[in-house]
Protein backbone atom coordinates (compact mmCIF):
# COMPACT_ATOMS: atom_id res chain seq x y z
CA UNK A 1 0.00 0.00 0.00
CA UNK A 2 1.41 3.39 -0.92
CA UNK A 3 1.50 6.29 1.48
CA UNK A 4 -0.24 9.52 0.46
CA UNK A 5 1.95 12.20 -1.05
CA UNK A 6 2.80 14.79 1.60
CA UNK A 7 2.47 17.62 -0.91
CA UNK A 8 -1.28 17.15 -1.09
CA UNK A 9 -1.38 18.73 2.38
CA UNK A 10 0.66 21.82 1.49
CA UNK A 11 -1.84 24.22 -0.16
CA UNK A 12 -4.33 24.25 2.75
CA UNK A 13 -1.49 24.65 5.26
CA UNK A 14 0.02 27.51 3.24
CA UNK A 15 -3.37 29.24 3.05
CA UNK A 16 -3.82 28.78 6.80
CA UNK A 17 -0.40 30.29 7.54
CA UNK A 18 -1.12 33.31 5.33
CA UNK A 19 -4.63 33.72 6.76
CA UNK A 20 -3.34 33.66 10.34
CA UNK A 21 -0.64 36.16 9.47
CA UNK A 22 -3.18 38.47 7.80
CA UNK A 23 -5.53 38.12 10.77
CA UNK A 24 -2.74 39.06 13.17
CA UNK A 25 -1.88 42.25 11.30
CA UNK A 26 -5.54 43.15 10.80
CA UNK A 27 -6.17 42.80 14.55
CA UNK A 28 -3.45 45.35 15.27
CA UNK A 29 -5.22 48.09 13.26
CA UNK A 30 -8.41 48.19 15.42
CA UNK A 31 -6.26 48.06 18.56
CA UNK A 32 -4.37 51.13 17.31
CA UNK A 33 -7.68 52.93 16.76
CA UNK A 34 -9.10 51.81 20.10
CA UNK A 35 -5.96 53.01 21.82
CA UNK A 36 -6.25 56.41 20.19
CA UNK A 37 -10.01 56.84 20.68
CA UNK A 38 -10.37 55.33 24.17
CA UNK A 39 -6.89 56.13 25.50
CA UNK A 40 -6.29 52.55 26.69
CA UNK A 41 -3.25 53.31 28.92
CA UNK A 42 -5.40 55.77 30.89
CA UNK A 43 -8.27 53.26 31.16
CA UNK A 44 -6.22 50.23 32.18
CA UNK A 45 -3.22 51.69 33.98
CA UNK A 46 -4.35 55.10 35.20
CA UNK A 47 -1.85 56.94 33.01
CA UNK A 48 -2.18 60.63 32.34
CA UNK A 49 -4.73 61.42 29.61
CA UNK A 50 -3.29 61.70 26.11
CA UNK A 51 -4.69 64.04 23.49
CA UNK A 52 -6.56 62.61 20.50
CA UNK A 53 -4.24 62.56 17.46
CA UNK A 54 -5.97 61.07 14.44
CA UNK A 55 -3.00 61.73 12.14
CA UNK A 56 -0.83 59.53 14.39
CA UNK A 57 -3.49 56.83 14.33
CA UNK A 58 -3.73 56.92 10.53
CA UNK A 59 0.08 56.79 10.25
CA UNK A 60 0.34 53.81 12.62
CA UNK A 61 -2.49 51.95 10.84
CA UNK A 62 -0.94 52.55 7.42
CA UNK A 63 2.49 51.49 8.65
CA UNK A 64 1.00 48.33 10.20
CA UNK A 65 -0.77 47.41 6.95
CA UNK A 66 2.36 48.05 4.87
CA UNK A 67 4.46 45.92 7.20
CA UNK A 68 1.77 43.22 7.05
CA UNK A 69 1.84 43.22 3.26
CA UNK A 70 5.64 43.00 3.29
CA UNK A 71 5.66 40.17 5.82
CA UNK A 72 2.97 38.24 3.95
CA UNK A 73 4.82 38.68 0.66
CA UNK A 74 8.00 37.31 2.23
CA UNK A 75 6.06 34.41 3.77
CA UNK A 76 4.38 33.61 0.44
CA UNK A 77 7.74 33.68 -1.38
CA UNK A 78 9.24 31.39 1.28
CA UNK A 79 6.34 28.94 1.02
CA UNK A 80 6.71 28.84 -2.77
CA UNK A 81 10.46 28.30 -2.47
CA UNK A 82 9.98 25.46 0.01
CA UNK A 83 7.37 23.87 -2.25
CA UNK A 84 9.79 24.09 -5.19
CA UNK A 85 12.66 22.58 -3.23
CA UNK A 86 10.45 19.77 -1.91
CA UNK A 87 9.32 18.99 -5.45
CA UNK A 88 12.88 18.25 -6.61
CA UNK A 89 13.57 14.59 -7.22
CA UNK A 90 16.97 13.53 -5.86
CA UNK A 91 18.63 10.97 -8.13
CA UNK A 92 21.90 9.20 -7.38
CA UNK A 93 24.49 10.26 -9.94
CA UNK A 94 25.93 6.74 -10.15
CA UNK A 95 23.20 4.16 -9.81
CA UNK A 96 20.22 6.41 -10.81
CA UNK A 97 18.18 5.38 -7.76
CA UNK A 98 15.70 7.95 -6.43
CA UNK A 99 15.50 9.19 -2.83
CA UNK A 100 12.08 9.62 -1.24
CA UNK A 101 11.41 10.02 2.49
CA UNK A 102 15.00 9.04 3.32
CA UNK A 103 14.87 5.77 1.36
CA UNK A 104 16.35 4.93 -2.02
CA UNK A 105 14.19 3.32 -4.71
CA UNK A 106 14.73 2.22 -8.26
CA UNK A 107 13.24 4.64 -10.77
CA UNK A 108 10.49 2.14 -11.48
CA UNK A 109 9.75 1.71 -7.76
CA UNK A 110 9.71 5.46 -7.26
CA UNK A 111 7.25 6.04 -10.11
CA UNK A 112 4.98 3.30 -8.82
CA UNK A 113 5.15 4.52 -5.22
CA UNK A 114 4.74 8.22 -5.89
CA UNK A 115 2.52 8.30 -8.97
CA UNK A 116 1.01 4.81 -9.01
CA UNK A 117 2.50 4.49 -12.51
CA UNK A 118 3.40 1.15 -14.02
CA UNK A 119 6.51 1.12 -16.20
CA UNK A 120 7.58 -0.88 -19.20
CA UNK A 121 10.98 -0.94 -20.83
CA UNK A 122 12.01 -0.08 -24.35
CA UNK A 123 15.17 0.99 -26.07
CA UNK A 124 15.34 4.54 -27.41
CA UNK A 125 16.50 5.17 -30.97
CA UNK A 126 19.98 6.37 -29.94
CA UNK A 127 20.64 3.34 -27.75
CA UNK A 128 19.19 0.99 -30.35
CA UNK A 129 21.52 2.35 -33.02
CA UNK A 130 24.50 1.94 -30.63
CA UNK A 131 23.52 -1.67 -30.03
CA UNK A 132 23.21 -2.31 -33.77
CA UNK A 133 26.67 -0.75 -34.31
CA UNK A 134 28.17 -3.13 -31.71
CA UNK A 135 26.89 -6.17 -33.63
Amino acid sequence: MTSPDRRTLRPPVARLILALEAFGFLVVVPVVWLDELLDLPRLFFGATPAPLRLSECIFESTLTLLLGIGAMSATYASIRRIAYLESLVVVCAWCRRVRQDGQWFSLEGFLERRHQAQTSHRCCEACASKQVQKI
